[in-house]
């Protein structure tokens, strides 16, 4: 009987970590992302990738987290570009805390990954003045 429980238990724990973006369980590049705290119209615009926090002075109202996972190899922009893409249904213009690594995952041993919170920031030319480096996607 303990067998059995034991079983039913890795089996639902499995089951439940192949559904996140970083699991190493994926068999398809995943991108999750939480319910919108804001809701915005979706865009077209370019997303300017931060790698740390909004700084100090930026008008900006947070909209989601978003993960992405490769179940291949790839790069970084693979990431970069999937969490750019969701950002932009999501009414972002920008993500920050932006990051790219990579780690085992569906049929790789390096597939990329991504992590990062989407935002919309209400005037970009904030971002420019303050001298803010980032990449654009």
């Amino acid at each position: 009987m303990k067998i059995h429980r034991f079983v039913l238990a890795a089996a639902i724990t499995l089951a439940l970590s192949a559904c996140s973006a970083h699991s190493p369980m994926i068999m398809t590049n995943t991108t999750d992302s939480t319910t919108p705290e804001k809701v915005f119209p979706p865009g077209t615009e370019k997303i300017f990738l931060i790698p740390g926090p909004m700084p100090k002075g930026i008008e900006y109202d947070r909209i989601s987290k978003i993960d992405f996972g490769k179940a291949w190899y790839g790069g970084a922009a693979d990431a970069q570009k999937a969490m750019a893409d969701r950002a932009r249904e999501l009414g972002a213009n920008a993500i920050i805390e932006a990051s790219t690594w990579t780690q085992p995952s569906g049929f790789s041993w390096a597939a990329p990954h991504g992590s990062g919170v989407a935002v919309r920031v209400k005037d970009m030319k904030q971002l420019q003045a303050a001298g803010i480096k980032g990449e654009w996607h």
